[in-house]
């Protein structure tokens, strides 16, 4: 593709990809996930694990592991939507949750980009700080101006951005490794006060399970805004697996990596903000490189957040253009960055449970309803609704099982704190029944290989 093209603003908005716009390969979505997760806020989520909760190396390890597996085979699958669809994961949704129920499910992820995008944002500017003294305000503000400049701009730009950000983040963070262990000495053992505040080994393993399995939650919304231009491929079950495994690949190996690299040097800290996990162990010749790998690690993931942020505000019926919606998603980012970045692993544990609150149960309905076709039970109530029905009652379902102490415990995780939050399992199980019930098969038409645009007023 010619640099004139790259550089062009892209105002396809949230239409369906026509077969003459096709273009693009599976290869990119590998180096495209793995550089948005290799970055300092993967190894601090890590880090909780270790840090917060208070595992041993190996119970953290494998958590790490569970999670992943889990989520990764979600964002893949998702993935493959767009090359059936030729839409954005939002817009698809809309047969499966109705009008009205997408429009206010887009917002929630209009609302999970941009928070994503300050925390991203907060994590650098911490980092920054710790290496080069800066001002954190202004830090912020900053790295708020060059992330939005490359989102708006679009789609082709944030995939050969994140092509060139692949290569440089994993030398960097390959030598970050390298340099950790050699100054870890020991591994993490297990925190017995840290343990005790959350229900044990058992409650630690669950919660840090969830915490991974939320940091993915929100990627896995995005995944068909980055393979929707793989639509209309020739050979399109081979595209699709192909698109499945680099997009698991890409984000199985660099999660795993980092945020078990997080989990070592987690217990080696007093974590209160994340510039505690950039100590003066670092050796002065790494430092530049360390500094811009910060830069470029902040900003990899973050013109994802603004870029799909963008698509659902557009979604969820904001009557903007998709640059003006990126413009807005990274005011409201910098907002929240700059009042928010105080207590900052307290705010961050807590955003990571809420979002996966509202996300997970979601995903039952779009796992069925794409591969085995519903339809009403009741005459007059459209499968969508339903949809949104059984999402509503997955998120309901859950709620006694939440444990966001100190903001609320719900009865269950109080009176059992060694199953930590299984909220999320319980969401999506809760959902699955809620649907199927609600639900019938739908034998009399098969779905569409490549469906039409949906009835939305595209801005």
């Amino acid at each position: 593709m010619k640099t004139a093209d790259i550089l062009t603003v892209e105002s396809k908005g949230i239409a369906r990809i026509d077969p003459d716009e096709a273009h693009g390969t599976p290869r990119a979505l590998f180096r495209l996930w793995a550089a948005a997760n290799v970055e300092f806020a993967t190894i601090t989520t890590g880090a909780i694990a270790t840090g917060v909760f208070g595992l041993s190396a190996f119970d953290a390890i494998a958590a790490i592991v569970v999670a992943n597996l889990i989520g990764c085979t979600l964002l893949g699958l998702f993935s493959t939507y767009g090359v059936e669809y030729g839409l954005p994961q939002m817009i698809q949704c809309v047969n499966w949750f109705g009008k009205p129920g997408n429009r206010f499910l887009s917002f929630l992820n209009f609302l999970n980009g941009f928070s994503w995008f300050a925390v991203n944002t907060v994590i650098g500017s911490y980092a920054l700080h710790a290496t080069l003294g800066t001002n954190i305000d202004q830090t912020i503000i900053v790295l708020t101006i060059v992330q939005v400049f490359i989102a708006l701009i679009g789609h082709d730009f944030i995939v050969a951005a994140e092509r060139w950000f692949f290569y440089f983040l994993t030398a960097v963070f390959v030598i970050l490794t390298v340099l950790s262990f050699l100054h870890i000495t020991h591994f993490p053992v297990p925190n017995t006060k840290s343990l005790a505040e959350v229900g044990g080994v058992s409650g630690a393993f669950l919660l840090t399970v969830s915490i991974m399995l939320s940091w993915l939650g929100g990627w896995i919304l995005y995944s068909s805004d980055y393979t929707r231009y793989l639509c209309f491929r020739e050979n399109r079950p081979q595209m699709k697996r192909r698109v499945f495994l680099n997009t698991f690949l890409g984000a199985f190996i660099s999660c795993v990596w980092l945020e078990c690299l997080g989990a070592f040097i987690g217990a080696t800290v007093q974590l209160n903000s994340p510039s505690d996990l950039f100590t003066a162990w670092i050796p002065e010749w790494f430092r530049p490189l360390l500094i811009l790998a910060i830069i470029v690690g902040t900003v990899s993931p973050n013109i994802l957040n603004i870029y799909s942020a963008s698509l659902s505000a557009l979604a969820s019926g904001i009557k903007l253009k998709q640059y003006q919606a990126a413009l807005l998603t990274g005011l409201v980012g910098l907002a929240i960055a700059i009042f928010g970045h105080n207590n900052f692993y307290k705010h961050y544990e807590l955003l990571l449970f809420f979002l996966g609150y509202v996300i997970i149960p979601r995903f039952p309905v779009m796992i069925i309803a794409h591969f085995w076709p519903r339809r009403s039970r009741w005459s007059g109530i459209g499968i969508g609704h339903l949809g949104f029905f059984a999402w509503l009652i997955g998120v309901l379902c859950s709620i006694p099982f939440f444990n966001q102490y100190p903001l609320f415990v719900g009865p269950f995780a109080r009176a059992y704190p060694q199953c930590g939050d299984i909220s999320f399992f319980v969401g999506a199980f809760a959902t699955t029944i809620a649907y199927l019930v609600l639900t019938a098969p739908k034998f009399a038409e098969a779905r569409e290989a490549v469906p039409s645009s949906v009835d939305l007023e595209t801005p």
